[in-house]
């Protein structure tokens, strides 16, 4: 069907091949290019539909907004004619951002204003609380997606004004997009998705605007959940095998894989769902920008017009004086009435002037949330959080570790101090922290075991030097003598984050070590064990982090696409270099020299000349991404490592390829060079470690770990070599003898590194921690 947008037609339908409206003779196409297929809405400022680019082969929807304004009080009407030009303009400033709608065309045609923007695939908080109340996980979740968002736009001077649940999107993936999911966490959606779009376009394995539909499916099923059953692990495991030769395969046998991944999925997520009881929020996106305003050259609390949905507003914005924590204030209410599901009105006590939202609620909430809830709905101004990024601090170390339903239940129990834990006779999939404040107990006894980690990270509180409970590889109980106990790697702190942490780094000159955490960077003092500050300006996650020889700058690669160079020292940016068409995967900085080794999905890896600022060398030679870099001590060499399975060794000078090493059955992911240059330890999702004679370029020996790994780091002394897989672990090549497992991670390790000296270790977890551990 296709929609008339003149609003004086009575039959505004017309067939898909219509150019102009068989009712009234309008054009129905606008530039000749969007063709209106549905009304979404209308409000006071106009009417909205979705429609379709048909300049496009893929024919995307996208969403048309037409200036149509209800007051036709000329003065008004001039004021929201400005107001619809300003929501275009924000939205070519904001639109960048993967949460927020991209800006396509903004014009006139036939006297009426039309604004053309991205159309974001989901359903609204509105439209899902009919489902029901949210519980607290969920809540956590709008938060931790939403603030982010908030930080961006209020760090281009922008207030949204109208934050409320129908401009707020649970995104869901377009058709023909495909997204890697976070390790260990199956998007079954987009995997649904994908199996159908390839099946109905003859298995020519799908092209999307990032991934192909081999790589989407052979990541996804690479990584189950741990607490999925040992059958069920393999089989993904070998479908993932399967995939990754997929684009080998006869027409045949791709019908057959893409037939049993998709009974497999089917089934996995049934069963997944009916577990979880209470859906994922997912990311959420911002829409509706027609009442944000610009700070830019105006006084902070200048007046202006009143302007949101009044149930949502602040204090100062219903005064006409809107600043940056009236959005957090309007998302206060947004919390609370998903929580409820009555009106704003109806939670604040006039006689008492005071929230009363406690009261209402289905399901009691932690008192941690609730002090952040306060807090945001704080009406007096110097109370009130003053800034998106203040809430994520306050957020950080208190959001629960766990799955949503985990989270659901544990949110219920009381667990009394003078209890042991050990007295519970649960069993868990994954440990869970028990940070959360005593709440009333629930007559439903809990079906699993809650283990206790303790929290150094509490709200208005600075972490204190504590010493883990769990001590690893320490000797038995000593008898009554004067003999020393056996030297040990003791977990002496743990460091809590927001998210999950995917690389780690460590200043060369200074006790700070920077660490990222989903799209923002981390800085930390080691002997403050204090948090420095949060670098934020990254659109995705970030991958890959080093720190420059000299201390100074922390160099960041993201799945934005861009490498960003930022000063420690005041956490400014300086630069922004787009040398990728996609994520980058991996980084390395050469120790003598200022060149920096970048790789990504398809393009070469590029060598960059810091002090010129130019691009020195461009190496292709891998068939596959490229996971894994590694400079040499003396920066002539650059080890590259690849899904290809192989392993190739440059000059840096000349660009030249010298040599390839062979030997892994499975994509490498992690490469390091001895102290000495002479041992290269390559680290694979095949389970081993391999180390090779730089100079003859041979295999030596060969460790099997635990699962995939994911990081490699020696010690300064080139004797000892630590392992993150799915535990941490030490190998002293030197010795026939494997040192035990260090334990403490309730998820795999992500990343290692030593300190400053051989006596320091620093991992980092899909459990959202960094933990110091010392040998002693």
């Amino acid at each position: 069907m296709t929609y008339c947008l003149n609003p004086d037609c009575q039959k505004p339908r017309n067939s898909d091949s219509a150019r102009t409206c068989r009712n009234c003779g309008a054009t129905l196409w606008l530039k000749d290019r969007y063709r209106a297929i549905a009304a979404i809405g209308q409000g006071g400022f106009g009417r909205t539909f979705l429609a379709v680019d048909e300049d496009k082969p893929s024919k995307p929807r996208c969403v048309i907004k037409q200036f149509l304004p209800i007051a036709q009080d000329p003065r008004n009407f001039k004021k929201a004619a400005a107001l619809f030009e300003k929501e275009a303009v924000r939205l070519e400033e904001l639109g960048h951002h993967p949460q927020i709608p991209e800006l396509f065309a903004y014009f006139r045609q036939d006297g009426q204003q039309y604004l053309i923007q991205e159309f974001i695939y989901g359903k609204t908080l509105a439209e899902l609380l009919v489902q029901g109340v949210f519980v607290e996980i969920q809540i956590w979740e709008v938060l931790t997606s939403l603030l982010p968002v908030l930080e961006f736009i209020h760090a281009h001077n922008v207030i949204h004004r109208d934050i409320k649940p129908g401009n707020i999107i649970s995104m869901a993936s377009p058709q023909g997009s495909m997204a890697l999911p976070p390790p260990g966490k199956l998007d079954w959606a987009t995997l649904q998705q994908a199996l159908t779009t390839e099946a109905n376009q003859g298995f020519w394995n799908v092209i999307s605007p990032s991934y192909r539909f081999h790589e989407l499916l052979s990541y996804s099923l690479s990584q189950p959940p741990k607490e999925w059953a040992i059958a069920v692990q393999t089989h993904c495991q070998q479908l993932a095998a399967q995939f990754v030769r997929y684009p080998t395969l006869p027409l045949a046998q791709r019908q057959y894989l893409v037939a049993d991944a998709n009974r497999l999925v089917f089934e996995l997520r049934q069963a997944s769902e009916a577990k979880m009881g209470q859906a994922a929020i997912g990311r959420l996106g911002l829409v509706d920008f027609g009442a944000a305003k610009s700070l830019k050259g105006l006084e902070p609390l200048q007046t202006g017009t009143t302007i949101g949905s009044p149930e949502y507003v602040a204090p100062e914005q219903a005064r006409g004086k809107a600043v940056f924590a009236s959005d957090l204030y309007s998302l206060g209410v947004t919390c609370i009435h998903l929580m409820t599901k009555l009106s704003p009105y109806d939670l604040f006590d006039l006689h008492e002037n005071s929230w009363i939202w406690r009261r209402c609620l289905t399901y009691p909430v932690s008192d941690k949330l609730g002090y952040v809830l306060d807090k945001l709905l704080e009406p007096v101004l110097p109370r009130r959080y003053h800034s998106a990024m203040e809430v994520l601090q306050d957020l950080e170390g208190v959001i629960p570790i766990g799955s949503p339903v985990e989270f659901a239940n544990v949110s219920r129990i009381a667990v009394s101090p003078s209890v042991p834990a050990s007295a519970l006779s649960i069993h868990p999939a994954d440990p869970l922290s028990t940070a959360s404040p005593p709440l009333p107990i629930s007559p439903v006894q809990p079906s699993f075991q809650i283990t206790p980690r303790p929290r150094l990270v509490s709200p208005g509180l600075a972490p204190a030097l504590e010493t883990d409970p769990t001590i690893l590889n320490a000797p038995p109980e000593p008898p009554k003598s004067r003999r020393k106990a056996t030297p040990s790697w003791h977990c002496v702190h743990t460091f809590e984050a927001m998210g999950r942490i995917y690389a780690i780094a460590l200043s060369p000159t200074e006790p700070i070590l920077a660490s990222a955490i989903g799209n923002t960077i981390k800085l930390w003092d080691l002997d403050t064990l204090h948090p420095l500050r949060t670098l934020t300006g990254h659109l995705d996650i970030i991958p890959a982090i080093v720190i420059s020889p000299d201390g100074n700058l922390v160099i960041s690669g993201s799945a934005d696409k861009a490498i960003t160079f930022w000063e420690i020292g005041s956490g400014r940016r300086l630069a922004k270099l787009p040398l990728h068409a996609d994520t980058v995967l991996a980084l390395a900085v050469s120790p003598v020299e200022k060149l920096l080794a970048s790789s990504s999905f398809y393009d070469p890896i590029t060598l960059w000349d810091m002090a010129l600022g130019h691009k020195r060398h461009g190496l292709l030679g891998h068939s596959a991404r490229i996971d894994a870099l590694a400079f040499s001590p003396d920066g002539t060499l650059l080890a590259s490592g690849s899904g290809d399975m192989t392993i190739k060794l440059w000059n840096t000078d000349t660009g030249e390829e010298i040599r390839t090493l062979v030997g892994h059955t499975h994509q490498i992911s992690s490469l390091a060079f001895s102290p000495d240059g002479n041992t290269l330890a390559s680290a694979s999702w095949d389970g081993t470690v391999k180390l090779w004679n730089v100079k003859n370029r041979r295999q030596g020996r060969m460790l099997e770990a635990s699962g995939r790994i994911n990081s490699l780091a020696w010690s300064a002394d080139g004797k000892n070599l630590a392992i993150a897989s799915d535990n941490l672990q030490i190998w002293t090549p030197a010795s026939k003898k494997t040192n035990p497992v260090l334990l403490g991670h309730t998820e795999a390790v992500t990343a290692v590194i030593f300190g400053r000296d051989d006596h320091t270790l620093i991992s980092a977890s899909g459990d959202r921690t960094l933990k110091l551990w010392h040998w002693e």
